[in-house]
């Protein structure tokens, strides 16, 4: 049976207190994140707490399929991922945490790094995006039906975006941070906070997500 080449997995939003609409449809309003709406309207005073879990040297590649308008290509760059934790001093049950991608590429100079986006995910689907960031780096096969062109699978979530293009059966792995919304609705070589990488390198990645994964269960714990 074929793989599915979109997985999209949906946030759940129970964790922790949500924002309702003025209107009192209960939908989330405001910042993309439960972590992000916990922060700013249900955690004060608040301690906000970082854990480094993996940098991750990325490589110049190039986009497949020729020169494309807008690609930012080419530059060899580093992705950061941290945990993120917030709580409220005295109530150790009130607490939020989250997964930080940041993306940076090289300036060129004397091995400077610019910061190109810092996407957030809510912690409860970081497991996920680690299961499917390793079924994803499986993707770099071209496609078995005849006549496409352009195949891209992601993971989407917060405002962070992993996934896999394929273009005439050369396939390139990426990394963008931002409004989803926006993201979605460009080509992959349109979003300038974009990050391309080696397929293969998807693995480190998921290894990365997996010891994120880990550490938010003991942030949890404490």
């Amino acid at each position: 049976m074929p793989r599915p080449l979109t997985l999209v997995i949906v946030a759940a939003l129970a964790v922790v207190p949500s924002i309702a609409r003025a209107n009192g449809d209960g939908s989330p309003a405001g910042p993309p994140t439960v972590f992000e709406r916990f922060v700013l309207s249900a955690c004060s005073p608040c301690v906000r707490e970082s854990y480094p879990i993996a940098t991750l040297p990325v490589a110049a590649v190039a986009l497949p399929g020729g020169p494309r308008p807008n690609a930012a290509g080419g530059r060899p760059g580093e992705i950061a991922v941290d945990v993120l934790r917030a709580h409220q001093p005295g109530r150790p049950d009130w607490k939020s945490l989250a997964l930080r991608v940041t993306l940076s590429v090289s300036t060129g100079t004397a091995g400077d790094l610019f910061r190109l986006g810092t996407g957030l995910l809510d912690a409860t689907e970081v497991r996920a995006l680690a299961q499917a960031v390793r079924e994803m780096s499986r993707l770099a096969t071209p496609p078995s039906t005849p006549g496409v062109d352009t195949v891209d699978a992601d993971f989407h979530g917060g405002t962070l975006r992993i996934g896999v293009l394929q273009i005439r059966g050369e396939a390139v792995a990426y990394v963008q941070t931002g409004d989803l919304p926006i993201l979605l609705q460009r080509a992959v070589w349109e979003v300038p906070t974009t990050l391309y990488l080696p397929v293969p390198d998807l693995a480190g990645i998921a290894t990365a997500l997996d010891q994120a994964a880990a550490r938010i269960d003991q942030a949890r714990a404490n």
